[in-house]
């Protein structure tokens, strides 16, 4: 026969009864766990965030994929009309770059006659900074009777023509 484990005898539970004294699955996982999995999991999440954003490369596809980015561009306009100075011709220019870089980019001035003969060119290098206007003066002698003056950004479909008065 058999009797209450505290009498000495053979052990014999029914079903679903259990030891208080053995530990069980639930008494396994006390409240510190409970908080502990989730922080650990968040704390794991955050440094694979912050490796992955170090990553030039991958930080512009993430912007690219959660932000409207507009196009760099570069607006080129005449600061007022080009106008004679001695034997020179005054071609204002006026230069902002909208984008994120900066750097150095050649202007092209040319003047032409009213049968499209070039007349004289010049290049210059101007150096922009990103949102900031820059304002250069092209000077320019040619021979003869200038009609047009055109205006390039190699590389760039900017382009300014305006007729000499």
């Amino acid at each position: 026969m058999s009797g209450p484990p505290s009498e000495g005898g053979p052990k014999r539970w029914a079903a679903g009864k259990h030891d208080a004294r053995q530990p069980t699955a639930v008494g396994r996982s006390g409240p510190l766990r409970r908080v502990l999995a989730p922080v650990a999991v968040a704390l794991v999440a955050f440094v694979l965030c912050g490796a992955v954003w170090s990553v030039p490369e991958a930080r512009s596809v993430l912007r690219d994929s959660f932000t409207e980015r507009q196009q760099a561009y570069i607006e080129l306009y005449f600061g007022k009309e080009p106008f004679l100075q001695g034997h020179e011709l005054v071609v204002p220019l006026r230069i902002v770059e909208h984008g994120e870089t900066g750097g150095r980019h050649p202007v092209q001035v040319w003047v032409q006659d009213a049968e499209g003969h070039r007349l004289g060119s010049r290049t210059e290098t101007v150096t922009t900074k990103p949102g900031a206007l820059i304002s250069v003066d092209v000077r320019l002698r040619f021979k003869g009777s200038a009609e047009l003056v055109e205006v390039t950004l190699p590389g760039h479909p900017q382009r300014l023509r305006t007729h000499l008065r």
